[in-house]
């Protein structure tokens, strides 16, 4: 029994967050490529994009550093914070529950700029500098949490809702 919940664990450690990341990093991408008014997907595309250069700007110089230093030795797994993890799970379900109404259109391409640079950050820093992975770990699967209680108590095909129909 003890080799299979570790088998679990392992699992939701090593595969479930980084998907969980480059899922939200696809994401990120198709609602840049879909929103609907012109100047809307031109600033959003703008923003996935600098939100590329700005993680990889981040990306350069922390390596450069950690050449000089070294890179941190932690474990991937260094602890979980219910606390954190049921705040991030009721933030996300409150933003969508706002849905587009929480933010306007004007600032929806620096808004995709931060959530760029931060999903590429959170997956480098989770799989290969560990240095904050026990905030990452819980704020990510709570975030997961909310998202999917959004949908379990506003039942809405995935479709409709990245098209902003559930408003």
């Amino acid at each position: 029994m003890a080799s299979a919940l570790e088998l679990v664990f392992y699992f939701i450690v090593w595969l479930a967050v980084p998907i969980v990341l480059l899922v939200c990093i696809w994401l990120i991408r198709a609602m840049a490529d879909k929103a609907e008014e012109k100047k809307h997907r031109l600033a959003m595309n703008a923003g996935y994009w600098a939100g590329v250069m700005l993680f990889l700007i981040i990306l350069v110089y922390q390596v450069s550093v950690f050449l000089k230093v070294g890179f941190p030795r932690n474990d991937i797994y260094q602890g979980f914070s219910l606390t954190l993890a049921l705040i991030s799970a009721f933030v996300v379900f409150v933003l969508f529950i706002g849905g587009k109404k929480v933010a306007p259109p004007i600032i929806s391409g620096l808004l995709v700029l931060i959530l760029t640079f931060l999903a590429f950050s959170a997956l480098f820093h989770y799989l290969f500098i560990r240095t904050y992975n026990n905030i990452l770990l819980s704020s990510i699967l709570g975030g997961i949490f909310g998202f999917l209680t959004h949908f379990a108590v506003s039942p809405t095909p995935l479709r409709d809702f990245l098209k902003g129909r559930n408003l």
